[in-house]
């Protein structure tokens, strides 16, 4: 993939971004995506335009979401749901599912696709969805544009480094997401 993106020679940054902005809508994987970035146009450069490249897919897939599911979606669980559950579903605060969607964006194993295309069926505001998107893709970019700029040298210390940092980003964001749930069980 870094040799296709860098054959464009001055156009491979313009065609990355359009890259990360279309190609999650059909699920391809976002960190493969990141990675190559990093591969293609090292850390500083590859984190600029993955942020924008990913940014631009957060509006994308939920705008798809939010005008071509939603309404179908929520009146078909509304028929399959008693009220209270339907309504534990859609009426739920911006700020939970701001809180939420941070979290959501840390985790790696989470699919950043379903996340983009969740959120549209939900209430949040597009406004409230993106700042915590965004607030959210910086940490997974930093670390995975770092793994990928480093990944022309496995046997470096950078690359055990940023190995490392993936792996704490996974393991961190989940014990994270434990805690939230505890906290929101206990205020039950």
């Amino acid at each position: 993939m870094t040799e296709f993106i860098q054959s464009f020679g001055v156009l491979a940054p313009i065609i990355y971004v359009l890259m990360f902005m279309f190609l999650p809508v059909f699920f391809f994987p976002v960190p493969i995506l990141a990675v190559a970035g990093g591969v293609a146009f090292g850390f500083v450069e590859g984190s600029l335009l993955t942020f924008v490249g990913a940014s631009l897919n957060c509006y994308i897939m939920f705008v798809i979401s939010r005008r071509f599911g939603r309404e179908w979606v929520k009146n078909y669980l509304k028929k399959k749901m008693t009220p209270k559950q339907h309504d534990r579903i859609f009426n739920v605060s911006d700020e939970k599912l701001m809180m939420s969607l941070v979290i959501l964006r840390l985790i790696p194993l989470v699919p950043y696709n379903m996340i983009n295309y969740g959120y549209g069926l939900t209430n949040i505001s597009l406004s409230k969805y993106m700042i915590a998107s965004v607030l959210g893709i910086i940490p997974g970019t930093v670390v995975f544009l770092n793994f990928g700029a480093t990944s022309t040298n496995i046997f470096s210390k950078e690359f055990l480094i940023a190995s490392v940092l993936v792996i704490l980003l996974t393991v961190g964001s989940i014990y994270l997401s434990k805690l939230v749930e505890k906290r929101e069980q206990k205020k039950k």
